[in-house]
């Protein structure tokens, strides 16, 4: 990270054929989490779940959005995640 933090990013991403909520757009489960690895109480979530439909998280500020796709998900997190923690290179556990 340009901050110099170590950053642990996770993503979760859950096809439910049929479940027909609003809660999971075009049967869509996710959490997208990025956080501080030294202090977790730091980072940004985006996720949805029974009762709750699509919203991120900023530490403890939470805000619903609107679905428009996966792709748009995806996006959102990863700018919210370089807005908070700085540019990033994509790495991989192996």
């Amino acid at each position: 990270m340009s901050s110099g933090k170590v950053i642990v990013v996770e993503m979760k991403l859950q096809k439910l054929p049929g479940i027909n909520k609003k809660e999971f757009p075009q049967d869509y489960k996710f959490n997208l989490i990025a956080y501080n690895k030294v202090n977790e109480e730091e980072y940004i979530l985006v996720d949805n779940h029974d009762h709750k439909e699509p919203h991120w998280h900023d530490d403890n500020h939470e805000e619903f959005f609107s679905w428009v796709s996966w792709e748009v998900t995806l996006e959102l997190f990863l700018q919210k995640t370089i807005k908070k923690f700085g540019s990033f290179q994509k790495k991989a556990n192996k």
